[in-house]
């Protein structure tokens, strides 16, 4: 299978700087690294092409426009000739055999994707109901290859035609925050396996140019996004009742939060409809996490 590795870029010239050259070092597995650069203003096109005479296998694709974190993979992740793709980070370091730990697994004609593990920060996602809405936590054994609900938009390797299949990232949820989770409840609702593989590590340095934006700005995405992540993905009449209730509960706590139930509909208003194939119902999803 032909592998292509994509980092996603906006303005991340010192990341860029500090990690590009790494990821091409260690994955020699990869027919091409990609930097999607996202009409970057601050030279970062300029020192790719200079690397560019270094590294053959580099490529890059740069958008006149800025596009969001999931157009902006989608559209590379069209345009790249692997089987598999491997998502980063710009702020991403890898280590030795990140790629090849992960290959192993795609005998399995089922699985969607590998998650990698962060160095430090080593967990796979358990996710859950609770309070009316979707729920998420760090999985506790860190030793051993788990299932995960979800692949890191940042640190993962994907099967590409899975991922065109449904759609990829739903641009729903422009310009960042829960891309990864909503293809990962897809997925498993389309009746394809995830999985979390510790032999994978990277180092997320997190320096990402989301320190870019303000507290106010991530906090009003986050929790647009959480409410979508529920709207878009959640069909059990019972479960959608209690987040009706919860609904009302945040708004009589603070009645700003008016403010995120209208923007959550503004955004599915203009956007397509999500693309899954149910095989398994929420409350079948939910239970796969409550037996590990």
């Amino acid at each position: 299978m032909k592998i292509s590795v994509i980092i996603t870029n906006w303005n991340g010239l010192a990341l860029i700087k500090k990690n590009l050259e790494q990821v091409i070092k260690v994955s020699p597995e990869a027919e091409e690294i990609i930097v999607a650069d996202d009409a970057s203003s601050d030279k970062s096109i300029d020192y790719i092409k200079e690397l560019q005479k270094k590294y053959s296998k580099l490529k890059l694709i740069a958008n006149k426009n800025n596009l969001g974190f999931g157009k902006n993979s989608n559209n590379a992740i069209l345009k790249s000739k692997g089987d598999l793709v491997v998502i980063l980070n710009n702020d991403i370091f890898p280590h030795q055999d990140y790629i090849k730990n992960a290959l192993k697994h795609f005998s399995d004609p089922n699985l969607f994707g590998v998650g990698f593990a962060e160095l430090g920060h080593e967990n796979w996602a358990r996710i859950f109901w609770k309070n009316g809405y979707l729920q998420h936590e760090p999985g506790i054994d860190i030793n051993k290859t788990h299932i995960t609900a979800w692949l890191s938009g940042g640190s993962s390797i994907i099967r590409k035609d899975i991922f065109q299949k449904l759609g990829g990232f739903d641009e729903v949820y422009k310009p960042f925050y829960s891309e990864d989770l909503d293809l990962g409840l897809r997925a498993w609702k389309s009746g394809y396996t995830l999985l979390w593989e510790p032999k994978c590590i990277v180092e997320h340095r997190h320096e990402s140019t989301m320190s870019k934006f303000s507290k106010g700005l991530l906090n009003y995405v986050k929790e647009r996004n959480r409410l979508l992540s529920v709207w878009r993905n959640i069909t059990d009449p019972q479960l959608l009742f209690l987040n009706k209730f919860a609904i009302i509960g945040r708004v009589l706590s603070g009645p700003n939060y008016i403010k995120i139930i209208r923007a959550a509909k503004k955004q599915i208003k203009k956007s397509k409809p999500p693309i899954v194939f149910s095989k398994i119902t929420d409350r079948e999803l939910f239970k796969l996490f409550s037996d590990n």
